[in-house]
């Protein structure tokens, strides 16, 4: 057995293809793209644009409602002011000797 390699790579969006018994052709409509481009991304020649990979896991069958329940919890744990908001350390932690009254 080899080593799993957790990319996603452009033979992945053919075997996705390939397994739901879908055409390029029949892709790229799904996608808004010209057959030809497609076919580019299944190669490698261009990287597909994160925006279709909804799209192309919907067309193949394959349910990203795990992934959402998962991502809704995360955003439930932490929201986005606490995200964003910074924890004091010794570099930005003021100090007393330079505090002014």
């Amino acid at each position: 057995m080899g080593k799993f390699d957790k990319r996603f790579t452009a033979d992945d969006l053919r075997r996705m293809r390939k397994v739901a018994g879908k055409t390029t052709l029949e892709m790229a409509k799904l996608v808004g793209v010209e057959r030809g481009t497609y076919e580019n991304y299944e190669k490698g020649v261009s990287k597909f644009p994160y925006e279709y990979f909804e799209v192309w896991c919907d067309a193949c069958g394959i349910n990203l409602n795990p992934l959402r329940e998962q991502i809704l919890a995360l955003r439930d744990k932490i929201d986005d002011a606490k995200l964003w908001r910074k924890s004091p350390t010794p570099r930005n932690k003021p100090s007393k000797e330079g505090s002014r009254k």
